[in-house]
């Protein structure tokens, strides 16, 4: 048997003192990370989601930074100008991540290995090539429905049951809508929405994949008669057939267009299936017997992907290369896209995950969300994260001044050739 001093006792038990004041900080330093986002799937969500996170990664905290979405590219522009800022950044799959890839570290092999266990994550690579270098990892499936209001349809004398297919069955929808007093199709023009919530669902009457696929390699003009003919179309949403609120060109769809819509004044809304304002948001709004989604109505029925779904992988998220703190970062990126969060985007965000291994009894039971089920069992490609950011940037701005009546479809398309051939992509 060891004997011990009375010094000796004196200097284990100071030892002692001293770890039990300092506790935790000697055993494990903890490091922050400052993550740059827009909060898709709402603020419950990404309370559950950070915490989540700091749970299983104790040596790390999150410090968030959400910015609404029609903001997000001018904040996130000047730290990308001046290579300073958010360790983690968001960024939209596609072309506009292509675009600022110079923001975001090529993954390590360790970190693109948890992207094993998704369906798809190509759009976080560039030019959806996954041999090639990939910049962040997704972790929902993402594109665009319209919803629609069956109180609202029912009040206009319409069939709630069998909701408009056609443009032209369309255009008597709204007719009927307006006939009440109310919105037919909830809409907001500001920002980016428009590339990726309302052009996809009118390209898909003119184009082709291939056509697509040549939009992303830049070789498709706007000057192309099928390209004319899509902006054609969508001026005449706002214009000639009226179909929006006349406060269209001047707001956002997050959150204003939206609001319209859940408030009961609309019959429709153009949005997505998840990550943001989606059917769980308008049903808990409406009363879910009251939501149902559906396609786009169609405006030339013989097009080989008129009856087809946008879809795509959500946003990615990266690390920065100016951060000093990436081992962290690449932390918080592959749990993102991994079971754990998948679960949660499932049953608080009503998102669909792109983890092959979320628990199905996560979804919750709605049937909007049946009916969404449906529509994605026929994808296509989503052409608009296909668009470059200047392609993005004109495309919202044209059609607010195409809607305003201060600028001709000839001069949109002479603006947007020219942000094409701007596009460093």
């Amino acid at each position: 048997m060891r004997v011990v001093s009375k010094e000796g006792w004196r200097i284990a038990a100071g030892a002692v003192a001293l770890t039990a004041m300092m506790g935790p900080a000697l055993a494990q330093d903890v490091t922050t990370i400052r993550v740059l986002n827009w909060q898709p799937g709402g603020p419950d969500y990404w309370t559950q989601l950070v915490a989540a996170f700091e749970k299983a990664n104790p040596d790390v905290k999150v410090e968030l930074e959400t910015v609404p979405f029609d903001r997000y590219p001018s904040v996130q522009g000047p730290y990308i100008a001046t290579k300073s800022g958010p360790d983690v950044m968001e960024n939209n799959a596609g072309l506009e991540l292509f675009d600022r890839r110079s923001a975001y570290v090529q993954l390590p092999e360790d970190v693109l290995a948890a992207a094993g266990d998704l369906i798809t994550y190509s759009g976080g690579c560039l030019n959806y090539d996954t041999t090639q270098p990939c910049y962040g990892l997704p972790f929902g499936y993402q594109g665009n429905v319209m919803y629609y209001n069956k109180a609202v349809l029912t009040e206009a004398g319409l069939d709630a049951a069998n909701p408009p297919r056609t443009w032209d069955e369309m255009d008597a929808a709204c007719t009927a809508v307006k006939a009440i007093g109310k919105t037919c199709l909830a809409h907001g023009m500001t920002g980016v929405f428009p590339a990726y919530w309302n052009f996809p669902e009118v390209a898909r009457n003119f184009l082709t994949e291939d056509d697509m696929r040549a939009i992303m390699a830049g070789k498709l003009p706007w000057t192309d008669p099928k390209m004319v003919s899509i902006l054609e179309a969508m001026a005449s949403i706002g214009t000639t057939r009226g179909w929006i609120n006349s406060s269209s060109p001047s707001i956002s769809m997050l959150p204003d267009g939206a609001d319209i819509f859940q408030s009961g004044n609309a019959a429709f809304a153009s949005t997505i299936i998840a990550d943001a304002v989606n059917w769980a948001a308008f049903g808990k709004a409406l009363g879910d017997e009251n939501v149902g989604a559906m396609s786009w109505p169609v405006l030339v029925a013989d097009a080989p992907l008129a009856h087809s779904f946008s879809g795509t992988e959500s946003s990615v998220f990266g690390v920065t290369p100016w951060s000093t703190k990436q081992e962290a970062g690449f932390k918080f990126v592959k749990f993102v896209a991994g079971v754990e969060n998948a679960n949660l985007l499932a049953s608080v965000a009503g998102g669909i995950s792109l983890n092959k291994n979320v628990d199905p009894n996560a979804l919750p039971k709605s049937q909007a969300l049946a009916q969404i089920q449906e529509i994605i069992k026929t994808p296509t490609l989503h052409v608009g994260v296909l668009l470059s950011g200047q392609e993005a940037d004109a495309l919202a701005r044209g059609w607010q001044e195409v809607t305003l009546g201060t600028l001709s479809v000839a001069d949109w398309t002479a603006q947007m050739q020219t942000a094409l051939e701007e596009s460093p992509s």
